[in-house]
């Protein structure tokens, strides 16, 4: 079948299921159940051992949106590879030695929950499947470690035939919801960013801003995952992915340029030269106000390419009136050279912000026109805060938690002890990727417990009833709809995943089916046990703190400031700017958590975020002044201050003042080329000493702050 034939039987069937209206999640659940009763199936066909493992994998591999369940199930099936190699690798080794292939065995699933920790999206989810796949094949093949080939090759067949059913349900039966999705997303955080330029040009003084700003981090940040579903999902949107990745970077950077514009203009307009920065600065004010309405009429443009050509034409626009503002840098004024410095660099980044959803309305990739303002842009990824200590900690729990379950099994000779050790990996696993295992580890318990009650009733008095395939989907489909429904819940989601993994492991249909209710109880006694030795673990091992969070995330912020400063190799600004509005927001949920009203945190932490940002700004612009002796001996004060910044903040605000005002004099008597430079140089070494002023709290060492009773 041709590829329009494809597309033309997919919005055929999903044109006619659109008229059902069915609500989003039961719609979801149901695509879950079709898919996984079709996998069931297949392998039943197959005849495959275990068929019951290709619906449990389109269980774990659903999602509402078909990018997501593309990327999860690639994820899934690198992540069965990988644990399929180190089975074999395991049981070739240590057979015959179950105490070492134990070890062996917690070792690789606390280093595969290390991993998960610091990776992102369905990458994480991948890794710790890498883990808990080498117990999924060893354990029922223990005792005949011989036929190891053999289960590799039917964990990947029926993994395999589970991603297959779950693509073609999701392409048959649902719209391209990632592209659809990131094309909304990406037009109401557009139409945020020009709301929150508003409230920076005319002087916010409610707090707004901060509402606004820490609501657009979050959002911003999603995007940033659903342009790899929507890439994955569309080949449209795949070429436009590096174009979005700058853009997307350049919105996080509005965010920081328009606190610097919202404060740069105050501070002009307190100085005694008020009327003469008012003339100045209204017009330029003005013409942005129109540009940001410019930019919403062409955002609210039905047509996508008309609404491309508008934006397109706003967007050369910004880049002119950058420009001219550029242009109008003024050393002997310094209110007035930060005001149109920071103007300047606000409207650069609202552009190349602006040019992602240019080239996502136009189908294209667009060429970004040069800036003016020392901003470098490269289409490498966003960064993102990376806990060591917190996978360090989750790899430990991990590892411990199967080590324990082992010796529990070898030591005691428990026959169904292998059972508990199989149930304990992938429950490790998935709670080491959840923020508070401890709370979510007993949902997982009452998914099991629920599955296991499920399990006991289809067994012993409703698949009696029926010998065949039809009859076995009519039992088995509103317990896995349940268990798809309660997974896609966001507040409880690993009770519908107890129901979904366990549910069809305990039961394990088969064909023909064995209805052994002594069999079934042992198994479902070691599952049971298996969840609650992982809850204890999780409970009393490290348990998650809160404020210890807090105060991780505030060392980092501090320790890649310093490392900023007194690195000499080039930094990526994309990922360095990007990695802190991360933090910050991982700041913000974890002061939530632990109900933290310190505001002084966040302040800093977003401060910190703009620090940094204007010191690779300069190191950019001075890198044509690496030879020049009065620029090195102007910059010296602010060098060797900021070197000291954690024990003497306020030496640093000095000389930060006395290094920008000596490179104004530069600029004003050399009157050469390099005034522009140099004054651009000046207007962010005042803006790094306002931030160091207002923040002295923040960016002092923990033994220099007088508030030591306090969480950071």
């Amino acid at each position: 079948m041709s590829g329009a034939a494809t597309m033309a039987l997919r919005r055929a069937i999903v044109g006619h299921l659109s008229t059902f209206a069915l609500p989003p999640n039961l719609a979801h659940a149901a695509r879950t159940t079709l898919a996984a009763l079709a996998a069931l199936g297949i392998a039943y066909a197959l005849e495959l051992n275990n068929p019951y493992s290709a619906a449990v994998t389109v269980l774990i591999v659903a999602h509402p949106v078909h990018g997501m369940v593309l990327a999860k199930s690639l994820s899934r099936f690198a992540g069965t590879l990988a644990g399929s190699l180190v089975a074999i690798l395991l049981m070739g080794l240590f057979a015959q030695i179950p105490e070492l292939f134990m070890l062996g065995l917690s070792l690789w699933m606390g280093l595969c929950s290390f991993g998960s920790t610091l990776l992102r999206n369905f990458r994480s989810y991948g890794t710790v499947l890498a883990g808990y796949t080498v117990v999924l094949i060893t354990m029922p093949g223990v005792d005949a470690p011989q036929t190891m080939f053999d289960l590799v090759a039917s964990r990947v067949s029926v993994v395999t035939i589970g991603i297959v059913c779950s693509a073609l349900v999701a392409a048959l039966l649902t719209s391209r919801s990632a592209a659809r999705g990131l094309h909304a997303n990406l037009r109401a955080c557009m139409h945020g960013l020009n709301d929150y330029v508003r409230l920076a040009l005319a002087g916010d003084e409610g707090g707004r801003m901060r509402v606004l700003r820490r609501r657009l981090a979050g959002e911003i940040s999603g995007l940033d995952a659903l342009v790899e579903f929507a890439a994955t999902e569309t080949a449209e949107v795949a070429p436009l992915r590096d174009t979005m990745r700058v853009s997307l970077a350049a919105m996080f950077g509005v965010l920081a340029a328009g606190a610097s514009v919202h404060d740069a203009l105050r501070r002009a307009g307190e100085t005694g030269q008020g009327t003469r920065a008012g003339n100045e600065l209204a017009p330029i004010v003005a013409d942005s106000l129109t540009l940001l309405s410019n930019i919403d009429a062409g955002l609210d443009i039905a047509e996508p390419r008309a609404a491309a050509a508008r934006l397109a034409e706003v967007y050369h626009r910004l880049f002119a009136l950058g420009e001219r503002v550029a242009a109008g840098l003024d050393p002997t004024d310094l209110a007035l050279l930060v005001a149109h410095d920071r103007l300047a660099e606000l409207l650069d980044e609202l552009r190349v912000g602006l040019a992602g959803m240019i080239v996502l309305r136009a189908g294209r990739p667009i060429a970004l026109a040069d800036n003016a303002t020392g901003l470098i842009r490269h289409p490498n990824r966003l960064g993102f805060h990376l806990d060591w200590r917190a996978g360090l900690i989750n790899g430990v729990r991990a590892a411990l938690a199967v080590w324990i379950a082992g010796a529990i099994w070898i030591l005691s000779g428990w026959p169904y002890g292998w059972m508990m050790v199989t149930m304990v990996v992938p429950n490790a696993g998935l709670l080491a990727l959840r923020d508070y295992p401890e709370r979510d580890s007993v949902d997982f318990i009452k998914g099991c417990t629920a599955a296991i009650v499920m399990g006991w009733v289809c067994l012993l008095y409703l698949l009696p009833l029926t010998d065949s395939f039809a009859g076995l989907c009519l039992v088995l489909a509103p317990c896995l709809f349940l268990g798809a429904m309660l997974a896609a819940n966001p507040k409880a989601p690993l009770l519908g995943v107890g129901i979904c993994v366990f549910f069809l492991t305990l039961l394990a249909p088969t064909n023909p089916m064995v209805y052994d209710a002594n069999l079934y109880l042992n198994m479902a006694l070691p599952t049971i046990a298996g969840a609650i030795l992982t809850m204890i673990v999780f409970r009393l091992v490290l348990p998650s703190n809160p404020h210890r969070h807090v105060r991780a995330i505030v060392r980092s912020m501090r320790r890649d400031i310093q490392a900023l400063l007194a690195s000499r190799h080039a930094v990526m600004p994309v990922e360095w700017e990007t990695r802190m509005h991360d933090r910050l927001l991982q700041l913000i949920a974890r002061m939530r958590v632990a109900e933290l009203q310190q505001d002084w945190l966040v302040r800093g932490g977003f401060a910190s975020l703009r620090i940094g940002r204007e010191i690779i700004r300069v190191r950019r612009l001075l890198t044509d002044f690496a030879d020049d002796t009065l620029v090195t001996a102007a910059m010296a004060p602010s060098r060797q201050a900021l070197g000291q910044l954690a024990n003497a903040p306020t030496a640093a605000v000095r000389a930060l003042r006395s290094s920008a005002e000596r490179l104004l004099d530069l600029a004003v008597t050399e009157r050469t080329a390099i005034a522009p430079a140099l004054a651009r140089v000046a207007a962010s070494l005042m803006e790094v000493a306002v931030l160091v002023g207002r923040n002295r709290r923040f960016f002092q060492t923990e033994t220099n702050q007088s508030a030591r009773s306090q969480p950071c």
